[in-house]
């Protein structure tokens, strides 16, 4: 069985210190505008799968999870074998681990490997959530509406959470593994909103500003049939709410080790009040 490390350090982008008292927002799009609006913090990250193997983690406290699975999808670059196969899958998935009524895929996805041709295929290369908190409610009823139901799902009457759900693809995961920070470790008051747009204020997603309270952790060398499930946003209170996530190089990994390639798909689901 191949031993891992309990730990490791490496440099992680954070928002740089002083978006915190700002009133504007800051605007991530390019490789530039991410040097200029991030600085890197050298962080501990743990080793999740002794707490895994413990059965010690929780989509509701810590905010992830990993989850083996055997995909049918040979080819995760087929749009439309992702759409009428993997989507499915997924959705099986976390109505399972979360006893949701009812889950929707967010029909945009990606596929990250190493020389993408869009700056938002690459590895993330900042700590960030995937969308704001701030309009979290309205955009899960427009992802539920784009997903084709027929069915209402009002605020009074329901909750909504994000989940995204990441594995790798084309091999295990070799070098630049994905980082989490631990939800229940994570403050309100540290998350931040911007816009991965230039010119523009809308479309906003998140990011974290550093916290040395926050605790990180990733899964060395996933394979192929592990899914790293984790939370991105919920309107339930007392639960997790977000689990700020980025690439990040593994110190550990050997020098001719295999470009990583990953696919991450975003699940909305519905629970009813209590």
């Amino acid at each position: 069985m191949r031993q891992h490390p309990v730990s490791v350090e490496s440099e992680v982008a954070f928002l740089k210190a002083e978006w915190r008292e700002r009133k504007d927002i800051p605007h991530i799009y390019s490789r530039q505008s991410r040097l200029d609006n991030t600085k890197r913090y050298l962080v501990t990250i743990h080793n999740a799968r002794p707490r895994h193997t413990a059965g010690d983690l929780d989509l509701d406290d810590s905010g992830f999870i990993l989850v083996e699975h055997e995909s049918k999808v040979t080819d995760f670059r087929d749009k439309q074998l992702v759409a009428d196969v993997y989507f499915p899958e997924m959705r099986d998935l976390i109505l399972a681990e979360t006893g949701a009524a009812a889950a929707f895929p967010v029909e945009f996805y990606q596929v990250r490997s190493a020389d993408p041709a869009h700056f938002f295929d690459a590895y993330s290369l900042y700590m960030h959530c995937d969308f704001s908190p701030n309009s979290w409610t309205k955009l899960a009823r427009h992802f539920i509406r784009a997903a084709g139901t027929e069915a209402e799902y009002s605020d009074e009457e329901w909750d909504f959470a994000l989940y995204n759900l990441w594995r790798p693809v084309g091999g295990p995961v070799e070098q630049d593994p994905l980082a989490l920070i631990d939800a229940s470790t994570v403050a309100r008051s540290d998350i931040v909103e911007y816009s991965p747009v230039k010119d523009r204020d809308d479309g906003r997603a998140a990011v974290p500003l550093f916290n040395p309270a926050q605790i990180l952790y990733y899964v060395p060398h996933m394979q192929l049939n592990e899914v790293l499930v984790f939370k991105q946003m919920d309107s339930r209170s007392g639960r997790a709410m977000v689990c700020p996530h980025t690439s990040f190089h593994d110190p550990t990994a050997k020098s001719d080790s295999r470009a990583r390639e990953s696919i991450d798909i975003r699940m909305v689901c519905v629970f009813p009040k209590r």
